[in-house]
């Protein structure tokens, strides 16, 4: 009888063995496989999804910061440019002086 339990006992062994040898495999199949993925998809150009995410939200705050830029702008143009105009000929009179 003891000669059976030990014939179980390497057989179970050698399963769970085997077993942890597959599960291990399976684990470098995939790293190998999202490896590869990774190569190809850098070699044709094309980005995670997170760094397409991230330039995305850049591009929002770029696009919101325009539009400020924009307003600004506007709100500078209609300002009357009497200012500006009388800075302007101070500068030439004082040029014209020292002539």
């Amino acid at each position: 009888m003891q000669s059976r339990n030990q014939v179980l006992d390497d057989l179970a062994r050698l399963v769970t063995n085997a077993l942890g040898l597959a599960q291990n495999a399976s684990g470098e199949i995939d790293n190998a496989f999202k490896s590869l993925l990774d190569r190809y998809l850098v070699d044709r150009g094309l980005v995670t999804r997170e760094e397409f995410d991230a330039s995305q939200l850049m591009l929002k705050k770029a696009m919101n910061e325009i539009s400020e830029l924009k307003k600004n702008l506007e709100k500078f143009e209609k300002q009357p440019r009497a200012k500006v105009v009388s800075n302007n000929s101070k500068k030439s009179a004082s040029t014209n002086k020292s002539s």
